[in-house]
């Protein structure tokens, strides 16, 4: 029987410069059509990439719950720094008293609340005990699951995950393929203690990309089954805006359908780093 993880990383919860660089899409095809549209939707730019709401519907409808992981990142905007622009541009604060009512939402409804922890905080404890400590003022309880944001990892984040209170990592994985990195399948432990680490084994943008994610999907199944492993996967939360990122709804709904036909077993993180302590 097939274990499965749903998550979402919460990266952005509104489009900003998306406009600007939809547009410029648009424009290189000559799809003057689209650019009109870009900017008649402007004026609902707040609610573009709010799908909290949708994602709650489908899951709630097919009795899932799921982890959300939550975005605090603190690189400040530099316009002499255009490298960071992606990182620092758009970004949501998480004392937003929207996002912090949606996060009571999910939290006392059964869904998980983890820390997506901030870009440079990977190298930097201190850092991501206090995005710790302001997620779980929100919430008022303890947070117990991480993932790295662009899934960013040295030798010593877990150490550092583990020290300021964290029992579980789910960064581990691709950020350009699906798939199982370095053939590890199964939930591991690195300090072999109870701290734990589950492999992320789908992420939306490179199942969406490869032309032969269904035909893998049965492979990756068998994989799960033999090796007692936990099929992990990621679909960020504005991806469910279909006019941005067409049919990455729908395939989300498709995947828990053959998931389900398959018998599967669909739990949070937490609650599968409980069953394993």
């Amino acid at each position: 029987m097939v274990k499965i993880a749903l998550t979402h990383d919460v990266d952005r919860i509104r489009k900003t410069y998306q406009y600007i660089t939809r547009s410029f899409k648009y424009l290189k095809k000559g799809d003057l059509k689209n650019i009109y549209r870009e900017f008649l939707s402007i004026p609902t730019f707040n609610s573009v990439y709010w799908n909290f709401e949708d994602i709650m519907s489908i899951e709630d409808s097919n009795n899932i719950r799921s982890t959300f992981f939550f975005l605090n990142e603190s690189i400040p905007f530099n316009i002499l720094a255009p490298v960071d622009w992606k990182l620092s541009l758009g970004r949501y604060k998480i004392s937003e008293k929207k996002l912090k009512d949606i996060i009571h939402t999910l939290d006392t409804n059964g869904w998980e609340i983890g820390l997506h922890s901030s870009y440079n905080s990977y190298l930097n404890p201190k850092l991501i005990e206090k995005e710790k400590f302001i997620l779980e003022s929100i919430v008022n309880h303890n947070i117990i699951g991480i993932r790295q944001h662009y899934l960013k990892l040295d030798n010593q984040t877990w150490w550092n995950q583990k020290n300021v209170g964290f029992s579980y990592d789910s960064s581990f994985g691709y950020t350009d393929k699906i798939g199982f990195k370095d053939d590890k399948i199964a939930p591991f432990r690195p300090f072999n203690d109870d701290f734990i680490v589950f492999p992320l084994c789908i992420m939306d943008s490179c199942f969406m990309n490869d032309n032969k994610g269904f035909k893998k999907l049965d492979y990756i199944m068998e994989q799960i089954e033999k090796e007692e492993g936990i099929l992990v996967l990621n679909w960020h939360s504005n991806n469910f805006n279909e006019r941005d990122f067409p049919n990455y709804k729908s395939t989300y709904i498709k995947l828990i359908n053959i998931f389900q036909s398959n018998g599967a077993i669909f739990k949070t993180l937490g609650e599968y780093w409980h069953d394993l302590n």
